[in-house]
This record gives structure tokens, sequence and C-alpha cells, in this order.
């Protein structure tokens, strides 16, 4: 999955009249660059090696025509993995869950893998009030691609900045922010200038919010309140879906 790891290692395997099977893995070991062995790794290229090594034995089978079918479970694939790495390795695992009989469910805290499946490929898990666990299918919402801010603030909402941050992007890359703008009551921003002086300026609430967001060292203003955060990211979802449906 990641030729450059892959071209730094390599297999130690003593001579077989030094092996003994009752102990043949405390034996045989893999060693990275510098003969570094894998075990004195960071935990990230040590997960990174594992999980190429499922895919490589589900290859393996597919090439010998096994029709045994096999699951692949993983936690959080993504702790301890650099972000290009955690793109590579969703692009990997689903690669790897179009071989006939291999099934991989995989659960995950990243928004990084999420982005990186498509809307049939999730299910959320809750628990109701009765205890009971229930699985959702996750169907596309305002956001034209799965977001795991958006995921959380629909099931549970959970409201954070990043999702805030996602809805105004996706409104200014689609170039509808004017149109978004107009109409809409302004309040008083205290903007820092080159020089250092302050200018108020008039902008929306969602401006307002977005703002001190990207400029926290900017304590000239009063900050934004949890009730305006969501009154914001509203406004932003309810005009996307406006636009959507026109």
């Amino acid at each position: 999955m990641n030729p450059e790891i892959a071209s730094t290692l390599s297999p130690m395997i003593p001579h077989s009249s030094a092996l003994n099977w009752s102990d043949i893995f405390k034996k045989v070991s893999i060693c990275g660059d510098e003969d570094i062995p894998i075990n004195k790794r960071g935990s990230g290229v040590k997960r990174l090696i594992l999980l190429n090594f499922f895919r490589a034995e589900a290859e393996r089978k597919q090439r010998n025509g096994t029709s045994q079918s096999v699951i692949y479970a993983i936690e959080e694939p993504e702790t301890s993995q650099h972000t290009e790495h955690q793109k590579l390795l969703i692009k990997s695992l689903k690669e790897l869950s179009r071989i006939p009989n291999i099934q991989v469910i995989l659960t995950t805290h990243s928004s990084v893998v999420v982005k990186g499946l498509d809307f049939c490929n999730l299910r959320l898990i809750s628990q109701n009030e009765e205890n009971n666990r229930c699985v959702q299918s996750v169907i596309p919402n305002q956001l034209p691609y799965p977001s795991l801010n958006e995921i959380n603030y629909i099931a549970f909402r959970d409201l954070t900045e990043e999702y805030h941050n996602e809805l105004y992007g996706y409104i200014e890359i689609e170039e509808l922010l004017s149109d978004y703008k107009a109409g809409k009551a302004t309040i008083t921003y205290n903007k820092i200038q080159r020089g250092g002086g302050i200018q108020p300026i008039q902008v929306i609430l969602t401006e307002y919010i977005r703002h001190q967001i990207h400029h926290p060292e900017n304590t000239n203003n009063n900050r934004y309140t949890f009730d305006q955060l969501e009154e914001s990211v509203n406004l932003m979802r309810d005009f996307i879906l406006n636009q959507r449906n026109n």
C-alpha cells in the first residue's frame, strides 16, 4: 500500500536447522530501514504492516480459488496513521471488500475515513431510549459527500465548528455566498487591520462566527454562543436544501 515503506522491509529468517516449530514466530521477524526490527518501530507502521498482511492473505485466497467466506473486522484502522495513509488505507480496504466472499467491517472516528467511503458503505449504530441498538443507513443530506461532522450532527446533535466550516466552504465553492448573504441582518465585527488598527465592519452571523473560528487571535469581539453557532448552521443547511430543490 505504501511502496516507500515496503521497499525498506526485509524478512529475517534463520536457517531451517535453527527453527523450532513451537516458537517459530520468535525466530522469524521483519526488519525495516537500517535493520530496525518492526517491533521496535512506531505503532502506526506496525499497524499498517498488519493490515496489509490481511489484504495480501485475502488476495492469495482469491488467486487460489478459495470459496470460503472471510469477514475482516477492523476497529479504528486510522489509529496512529498519517492522513495520507488513512486515505490509502480506506481505498485499499474498499478494493478488498470487492473481492468475492470478502466482507470488511470497520469502526471509525475519522472524518478522513468517512469521506473516503460512499454513502452506501456507511451504517450508523446507535442506542435508543429502550437500550436497543439501531442500525441506520446514512443518506446524502446537505453536503454531497459523506461527512462525519454532518452525520454526528444529524444523529446526535453534536455540533462542531468543523461542520460550520464545511457548510460555509461548500456554499463558497459553489459560488452561492452572495445569494446566501442577501437580505440577512448584519452585526458589527471588529476587524484587525494590517497596521494593527481596529476597523468595525458589518457582517452576517455566519461570517461573524467564521471570522472568530479562523482568527482566534482577534479578541476584540464577543465570543459567539452555542445558540448562535446552531442558528448559523441551520441557516446554511436550509439554504443548501432550498438551492437543491429549486
